[in-house]
């Protein structure tokens, strides 16, 4: 795995899940290989058995502050407690007598009047941990220990696998990004990290562009001679053939895929956007026949300790306009009903704004879902400002793991409780 910055896992909210070549002598050390695949159960049968549908997470790394994005606009203590911080009523949409959304998102508003848009309030879980790592941590394995780095699974790997997908079939899971979330954790499990596709591609010697196939070939060849003399090496000896293969054939089929793909007439993603880069990746995989079945996106920058307001007025905007042009793209490309997006931030921020015109971290916030699938509107009470725990962060009132099991169960038909190895209330927020 390569070192990583604080400031970058803050930036792109993933930790990177190692891969590449491992020599023949690592075969000793995986023995484990085996036991992992056994926790997990037997997948299903049949090749990623499924309903069809598609769920796109959507990351907003480093802390995203409820507070902003939907504003309790009717509650007195909102301007007392951030008498800087308060949005002003000319920049909030009202969604009802006692919320309102921060005008920066203002592009999302037309989802919002068709019933696409859903908003789930105070999501959060029992003892928050205030760590950006240790949080994303638990928000991605389920592991509420905060322990990081003891986990072999995270949830959407836990689904994938469930559903029986494999390395053979590269595009079940796919995520637009150069660094792969440990949500997608899984033994047995490939998932593509598609930064560009360019970037996505097996790249030939540039001073021998000629002999590119053979030396292609020969890569493969290498890769699929080992052997083992124990069940734990030749399970890791077929392991690396079939991961090689995979790269391979997953680029070869995501070029064209990519060549492919163009956005519906009268579509626009927002230039020099990260976030609507990956959105295209990611429709170019789900419009191309590709299989997906979860996709990933992260958004990052929303540690705003300081400077929020401006922070913010970059960010929102490029999030709201993004998720727009994608959800414009696949009505116009026939796909939307097949298709849940869903938005998750390791935590809020505290209620009290700080001495530098911004916040500090905080608990539970608001999260959002899309989709013709959803039944609109907002769920849940708003924020009690008046009752805070005693270091002056939000009660949450809606456990992440409901969330995430609302949505395995009644949006992609899988069996909640053997996904997240537990049985959570069931949300109403999927028709």
């Amino acid at each position: 795995m390569n070192r990583l910055s604080r400031r970058a896992i803050l930036k792109d909210g993933c930790l990177a899940v190692g891969s590449g070549l491992l020599a023949p002598g690592i075969f000793g050390a995986l023995a484990q290989v085996p036991a992992q695949a056994a926790t997990l159960g037997a997948p299903l049968a049949g090749p990623a058995a499924s309903n069809g549908r598609v769920l796109v997470v959507v990351q907003l790394a480093g802390g995203n502050d409820g507070l902003q994005a939907v504003i309790p606009y009717a509650d007195p203590l909102y301007t007392q407690m951030r008498p800087t911080l308060g949005v002003a009523k000319s920049n909030q949409i009202p969604l009802s007598a006692q919320m309102a959304l921060h005008a920066d998102l203002g592009a999302l508003k037309p989802l919002w009047d068709a019933g696409e848009m859903a908003v789930i309030q105070g999501v959060g879980y029992p003892n928050p941990n205030l760590s950006h790592f240790q949080s994303m941590y638990i928000w991605q394995t389920l592991d509420m220990t905060g322990a990081q780095g003891t986990a072999q699974t995270g949830w959407l790997g836990s689904y994938l696998h469930n559903a029986g997908a494999s390395i053979q079939q590269p595009f079940t899971g796919v995520n637009g990004g150069a660094l792969l979330p440990e949500a997608f954790m899984a033994p047995g499990i490939s998932v593509p990290a598609i930064s560009s596709a360019a970037a996505f591609s097996v790249r030939p010697d540039p001073a021998d562009q000629q002999r590119a196939g053979q030396r292609r070939q020969a890569l493969l060849n290498y890769t699929s001679s080992f052997t083992g003399t124990s069940d734990a090496q030749t399970t890791f000896a077929k392991l690396l053939s079939d991961t090689s293969q995979a790269a391979a054939t997953g680029s070869d089929q995501f070029a064209k895929a990519a060549a492919n793909y163009k956005p519906a007439a009268g579509v626009t993603y927002p230039a020099q956007s990260s976030l609507a880069a990956s959105l295209q990746i990611v429709a170019a995989t789900i419009t191309q026949g590709l299989g997906v079945r979860v996709a990933y996106v992260t958004l990052g920058g929303f540690d705003t300790h300081a400077d929020e307001v401006n922070t913010l007025h970059l960010l929102y905007p490029e999030l709201a306009q993004s998720l727009a042009a994608f959800w414009q793209d696949m009505h116009a490309q026939g796909t939307a009903d097949t298709i849940m997006m869903m938005t998750w931030s390791e935590f809020g921020r505290r209620v009290h704004e700080n001495g530098s015109t911004g916040t500090d971290h905080g608990t539970a916030a608001p999260q959002f879902v899309f989709g013709p699938g959803v039944a609109g509107g907002l769920h849940g009470t708003a924020p009690n400002l008046a009752n805070l725990d005693s270091t002056g962060n939000l009660l949450f009132q809606t456990d992440f793991r409901s969330y995430y099991a609302t949505i395995i169960q009644n949006w992609l038909g899988a069996d909640a409780p053997t996904v997240l190895g537990g049985s959570y209330p069931l949300l109403d927020f999927v028709k």
